[in-house]
């Protein structure tokens, strides 16, 4: 196995996926970012298995970032944008450990991600009060098409240019 690798996420793997998001939950909170928090517990995370094609990126068997792709929207684009185009595919559920933050994973789990896709159309969103994120998602060629109020935060939806 190599150092760093990035698979699709098996059952198995549930508990450590939620434990990551939970632990990115916390640490953002800690930040004053609290849309996490109880967002992730076992039952939603196995559902997002079932639903999505989850990946996690795994150094020495330890999962370090998880990222999922799906087909629908969340439930809260219609009333945030009501009048945004829909998309191919949609990420959802991109965290890092705290602990291994800074080191290029969020970026190779995303392209990961963008490399799947293909030319299909991609979006995601994010919350406003989250700047280094949005940042982060422009410097991947995303650009904010709409912005709206989604699950009481000011949230920003993003489409690839390419």
């Amino acid at each position: 196995m190599s150092l760093n690798r990035i698979r699709l996420a098996r059952s198995e793997d549930v508990a450590a996926i939620t434990s990551l998001l939970q632990a990115c939950a916390q640490s953002m909170s800690d930040q004053g970012m609290h849309h996490w928090l109880d967002v992730y517990d076992e039952k939603s995370v196995a559902a997002n298995l079932c639903n999505k094609r989850v990946y996690v990126l795994e150094s020495s068997n330890q999962i370090l970032g998880c990222i999922a792709l799906g087909t629908e929207k969340a439930d809260y684009y219609k009333d945030c944008w009501p009048q945004a185009p829909e998309a191919d595919f949609y990420i959802t559920q991109l965290a890092v450990s705290p602990h291994a933050q800074g080191r290029g994973y969020g970026k190779k789990l995303m392209q990961y991600c963008i490399e799947r896709v293909g030319e299909a159309t991609l979006q995601l969103d994010a919350v406003d009060h989250y700047p280094a994120l949005l940042a982060f998602y422009q410097s991947l060629g995303f650009t904010i098409i709409e912005t709206g109020i989604g699950l009481g935060d000011k949230r920003h939806l993003f489409s690839l240019s390419r």
